[in-house]
């Protein structure tokens, strides 16, 4: 909730991106909605109103405007660190970590799309996509939890679930 992605939409709910001032530049290229710009105008918000008043009033004002998304998460949690959630999976069954690599990259620099693949214990569990290193790796984390694929196959001899035997050797 505290990301840029709801920064932004937090927002958006308001409309804040019709109430900045900006040059004519950033506006034609679409500041307005940019969601950097309407995560930073929201944080600012949040500060302007704390100093204007205090932390009770900035509280209640969150807590009003983020109530639906709070309600949605109790209802259905969001994993929001998927490649933590695969490596603690994968380090229940296994000491070795899940690997991550940059297997494709494409377009200008200013907007590369990069493709990443998780591997552990020789098998390649998903693939991702996106427009940083980073994102590419959470989507192919998402892919592996999704795929489950160290579930249908056999795994090698030192990824097998550690057992109770195995630490008394």
């Amino acid at each position: 909730m505290v990301s840029r992605d709801g920064l932004q939409l937090h927002a958006s709910k308001l409309a804040l991106g019709e109430f900045l001032l900006m040059g004519k530049g950033e506006e034609m290229s679409g500041g307005r909605n940019r969601p950097s710009t309407l995560a930073d105008a929201f944080e600012a918000l949040i500060g302007a109103i704390y100093l204007d008043s205090d932390f009770e009033t900035v509280r209640h004002f969150v807590l009003n405007l983020a109530a639906p998304d709070i309600e949605n998460l109790r209802i259905s949690p969001m994993d929001v660190n998927p490649k933590g959630q695969l490596q603690e999976i994968l380090q229940s069954i296994g000491p070795a970590s899940p690997e991550y690599s940059v297997i494709a990259e494409s377009g200008p620099e200013h907007a590369k799309q990069f493709v990443s693949c998780v591997k552990w214990a020789g098998m390649e569990l998903g693939t991702g996509e996106g427009k940083s290193k980073k994102a590419a790796e959470m989507e192919a984390a998402i892919d592996a939890l999704k795929t489950k694929i160290w579930l249908q196959k056999e795994l090698p001899a030192d990824a097998q679930p550690i057992t109770a035997e195995k630490t008394e050797e």
